[in-house]
């Protein structure tokens, strides 16, 4: 079907609009541009290509939403999530330009239309319109040279289905209360389908077993045009209505009552998984009892459903409600904490500013010490609290005093241990605020990333320094430090429903000269510190060795995912050793100094979070 047949001028015009978009001209229904172009429908669930397909198209989405997939190494289709891809987005350009195969595989998560240019059409518009190839090949260039995947994978959300798993007065309260906060930030449209006539639909109701009459369809789809966001109101009681929503839908938010049974419902199994209605990302949300009890329980939600995230909303933490909202508005806030040893005790005055600026944190993750600041941030306690803990756990606690005999490292561990399990005594997806943490596989140096199970073996796990602290054992393999890896790990927090992220860079290109022409004997150096008269050497202690020698791999990375990140903070930590605890308060205050700075100017340039 070619774009100049289509009969609605409301879909026509929006067309023009993607186009003059993507090629920075103004299009009208008489271009001969419109002659070479066709309209694609893809249902939900079905692949536009495939990774390694021949690239012979340019497609422009108009309406729907696609995600982009890696094959992984057993060579499945759906192996790397990479992004998805929005209304106004195109997909193929650097393969109609070059004739290289698909980098990617493509796929509908709900019924979507785009608009084809062929390599014909290309290229007889290409003897025409000059111009238009020359701003393909710009557009190929500024895709080249940003990162694939950068762009949020929450943004431009537009149709929203609620489905509560039961039916409670708690659950209604909140499904209102969202959509209340949804209008707060854009033109709100719920739909139910037993009000459809009241809100200005060509029918007066949807009932069970009736099907969706195409003037509905049409109209629904108007409708996304029109608002920015179109929540559909759905239940148990009229899956057909259900169905219909989740094939259009961009995302799907799952609410539950934390203190009913946690099993799937077999209404909810038959909808979301043996129909195959959608594949648009799930986000479960559970409402829990006032903060002064402890969530629990939550593996049991999970252990069942296919859903890609998680969040708890307690019932007496307004944010709480408000961090769904920010989800779903694409203004949520990710923190990605480094390691660092010592030097991470940054990382809580980075907190403390944010919250004194009014930065919530939406979902925080880490590596090393890290993962540690991160977990005592995801924890339900104060930013005080957390300060009078980290001090009471690193300085006055020693945890890496518990010397042994080095056959595996230089302490046994067991400080760290009994600390973490002391203070930090729960399981991850219980976590108040999202939490993820990464470790290494000493076998093969494969990353495992911590989202699930008891937070102090995550810890453990992350923090395993070389040669310092023992290995840990993750699923019957020895684990060590993730910083190994991934001492930043943005990209992990890049699959998260986050709009913008934050992180934390401790690391220090700094060149360090020294005054002696060979390293000073073990004897020369012991003089130098105990004996008055004696030459003073500055040479790092073997820890300081093992620690930093653990991050040097991977400061490429480190800088390659720093560059990922929406703001890059380097607080000036650089003159603190690695070991040097003694300076809890100092490292903690420049932390804090920095980060209040530079997020303060970052927020005048975005006021959109303030």
């Amino acid at each position: 079907m070619k774009v100049r047949e289509i009969e609605s001028k409301g879909l026509t015009r929006r067309i023009l609009d993607t186009l003059g978009a993507y090629f920075k001209m103004e299009f009208s229904v008489d271009d001969t541009v419109l002659d070479e172009l066709d309209v694609k429908h893809l249902p939900g669930g079905e692949w536009l290509m495939q990774q390694g397909d021949p690239g012979d198209a340019l497609y422009f989405l108009v309406r729907g939403r696609l995600q982009a997939w890696a094959k992984d190494s057993e060579g499945h289709h759906r192996g790397r999530f990479l992004n998805e891809i929005v209304p106004g987005d195109s997909v193929g350009e650097l393969s109609l330009l070059t004739g290289a195969p698909r980098a990617v595989g493509i796929q509908a998560i709900r019924d979507s239309l785009l608009i084809r240019l062929n390599r014909e059409s290309f290229d007889r518009l290409a003897m025409d319109h000059p111009a238009l190839v020359m701003r393909l090949a710009t557009n190929v260039a500024n895709l080249l040279q940003s990162s694939f995947g950068r762009s949020s994978s929450t943004r431009n959300l537009n149709a929203i289905t609620i489905l509560p798993l039961d039916a409670s007065p708690r659950l209604e309260n909140f499904c209102r209360e969202l959509t209340m906060e949804l209008e707060n930030q854009g033109h709100t449209l719920s739909l139910a389908a037993d009000e459809l006539g009241r809100k200005g639909a060509p029918v007066e109701s949807l009932q069970r077993g009736e099907a969706v009459p195409e003037s509905l369809k049409n109209w629904l789809q108007d409708q996304e045009n029109d608002y920015r966001f179109v929540v559909y109101q759905c239940s148990a009681g009229n899956t057909d209505w259900a169905h219909f929503a989740l094939r259009h839908s961009d995302m799907v938010l799952l609410v539950g009552d934390a203190s009913l049974e946690p099993s799937p419902r077999p209404w909810e199994i038959d909808l979301l998984e043996t129909s195959g209605s959608t594949i648009a990302r799930q986000l479960l949300v559970l409402l829990q009892p006032p903060s002064d009890q402890q969530i629990r329980g939550t593996a049991g939600w999970l252990a069942r459903r296919n859903v890609d995230f998680h969040v708890h909303v307690r019932q007496d933490i307004p944010d709480d409600l408000s961090r769904v909202t920010r989800i779903v508005s694409g203004n949520a806030l990710g923190l990605v904490l480094a390691g660092g040893a010592a030097r991470g005790f940054a990382h809580l005055g980075v907190s403390r500013a944010m919250s004194e600026l009014g930065l919530p944190i939406d979902w925080v993750g880490g590596t090393s010490i890290g993962a540690i600041m991160a977990a005592a941030i995801a924890c339900p306690v104060s930013d005080e609290d957390s300060m009078v803990l980290a001090k009471k756990s690193f300085v006055e606690g020693k945890p890496f005093s518990d010397f042994t005999i080095p056959m595996m490292s230089l302490v046994r561990g067991r400080r760290m241990a009994r600390m973490l399990e002391e203070h930090l005594d729960y399981q991850i997806e219980d976590l108040p605020t999202p939490f993820y943490c990464v470790s290494c596989n000493l076998d093969t140096g494969s990353t495992n990333v911590h989202e699930t199970g008891y937070l102090p073996d995550a810890l453990r796990a992350s923090a395993a320094l070389p040669g310092i602290i023992p290995p840990a054992v993750v699923n019957q393999r020895l684990t060590i430090d993730g910083a190994v890896v991934n001492n930043l790990p943005v990209d992990e927090m890049r699959q998260k429903p986050v709009s913008r992220i934050i992180a934390v860079d401790l690391s220090s290109a700094e060149e360090v000269t020294v005054d002696y022409a060979t390293v000073p004997s073990p004897w020369a150096v012991f003089r130098g510190r105990y004996l008055p008269f004696a030459p003073r050497h500055r040479v790092p202690s073997l820890s300081n060795i093992m620690l930093k020698a653990t991050l040097l791999g991977t400061l490429d990375r480190v800088r390659e995912q720093g560059k990922k990140a929406d703001i890059l903070l380097k607080p000036p930590v650089r003159k603190f050793g690695m070991t040097e605890v003694k300076s809890f308060e100092k490292i903690v205050q420049a932390g804090y100094d920095h980060a209040r700075t530079e997020l303060a100017a970052w927020l005048e340039q975005h006021p959109e979070f303030k």
